[in-house]
């Protein structure tokens, strides 16, 4: 991919972060994150967020292919497609999933870490078809 490409995607994945990030600072104020042992998730509806997820997450091109499986099921192969944007301040993954009847699934997951109280967590955002914004908090250490 082009620098300057690069440059411009990296720079509206930042917008839609930071707001991300602002959004999970609010919300965690209100999380009890010393009673959240493993993973934890938190949903809110939050539909201004909703257009700029669409225009600067979902359609966004991803420089980097993760990961490519091809996987043998008994009604044919299915295929897994994983690309990513990794920046210092988070990263974006969208997973691709085809199964042998041709249905498509695409996610959308935007992952960053945050220290709370002096423990690590791995925050995770993806928004579902009703326009609600998740956040699935996972401790990293114990």
């Amino acid at each position: 991919m082009e620098p300057g490409v690069r440059k411009e995607i990296e720079e509206n994945f930042k917008k839609v972060l930071k707001k991300i990030k602002d959004i999970f600072d609010i919300e965690k104020e209100s999380i009890e994150f010393e009673k959240v042992e493993e993973t934890g998730k938190v949903i809110i509806q939050y539909d201004e967020l909703y257009d700029d997820w669409i225009e600067n997450i979902e359609t966004l091109s991803l420089p980097e292919i993760e990961k490519i499986e091809k996987i043998e099921h008994p009604d044919g192969p299915y295929l897994k497609i994983n690309y990513k944007l990794e920046i210092n301040e988070g990263k974006l993954i969208r997973k691709i999933r085809i199964k042998s009847n041709g249905k498509v699934n695409t996610f959308h997951n935007v992952i960053f870490n945050e220290t709370i109280n002096g423990n690590t967590y791995e925050i995770t955002a993806e928004y579902d078809t009703y326009a609600n914004l998740i956040f699935y908090i996972e401790r990293k250490n114990q």
